[in-house]
């Protein structure tokens, strides 16, 4: 709220950016409330459903056919930008290559 008040005070937001600008407060608190809803469901959460990588509950988990282990497809996603070996063996692996884990996922 202080932010907003020095905006008005100073003139440097008017109209509907001002509005905006006023309605970011309460959806950072909104969202941040929903995020920590969301870790205290998965902090209890067996170890089959925490990527063994990042140690984070996964969304989209996938099979590394090359290694056999099932990891969150946005951690093996980022990791294969910057390298293209399975992070397990080290074999060459390609995004194309992993496979959904639809029976995890299901769970």
């Amino acid at each position: 709220n202080k932010s907003v008040k020095t905006c008005r005070k100073l003139g440097l937001l008017v109209g509907e950016s001002m509005e905006l600008f006023a309605e970011l407060a309460s959806k950072v608190e909104e969202a941040s409330k929903i995020m920590t809803s969301d870790e205290d469901l998965y902090e209890d959460a067996p170890d089959e459903f925490m990527d063994p990588l990042l140690s984070e509950f996964m969304n989209d988990p996938v099979l590394l056919p090359t290694s056999g282990n099932i990891v969150d497809r946005k951690t093996i996603t980022q990791h294969l930008l910057n390298d293209s070996m399975d992070p397990f063996n080290r074999k060459e692996l390609k995004l194309e290559d992993v496979v959904p884990a639809v029976e995890l996922k299901a769970k």
